[in-house]
C-alpha cells in the first residue's frame, strides 16, 4: 500500500500525470511531409558545409562561365582551383587559374 502511494505521489509531483508528450517544431504548411526533410528551408547553396570564401567564389566564377553541377573543387599551392563540372549534359575536370581562366581536362 506504502509503494502505491509513493508512485501516485511521484506521478502527481512530476505534473504530467504520467502522459509523455512529443517534442514537435512548427512547420509552414506543404513544407515538411512524413518522411520528408525536417528543414524547409530546401533552397540553400550547394556548397559543402564546411566551404570557405575563396571556394564559393571559384564556384560563382565558374558558374558564370556556363558551366553547373560544380563539385570537388580543391585549391593547390599555386592558387589554381580543380573540380569537376558539368557543360552540355557531360562532367568534365575543370581547372580555374589565379587569373579566371578556365581549362577543361
Amino acid at each position: 500500500m506504502k509503494i502505491t502511494v509513493a508512485a501516485i505521489a511521484l506521478v502527481a509531483a512530476t505534473g504530467l500525470g504520467g502522459i509523455a508528450y512529443a517534442q514537435t517544431t512548427p512547420t509552414q504548411p506543404g513544407t515538411a511531409l512524413p518522411g520528408g526533410t525536417s528543414n524547409p528551408r530546401q533552397n540553400l547553396p550547394t556548397t559543402t558545409p564546411n566551404a570557405t570564401a575563396g571556394e564559393a567564389a571559384a564556384k560563382a566564377q565558374l558558374e558564370s562561365k556556363g558551366y553547373s553541377g560544380v563539385k570537388q573543387l580543391t585549391r593547390d599551392t599555386a592558387g589554381n582551383w580543380s573540380g569537376k563540372a558539368m557543360r552540355n549534359n557531360v562532367e568534365i575536370a575543370v581547372t580555374l587559374d589565379a587569373a579566371g581562366n578556365v581549362v577543361e581536362r
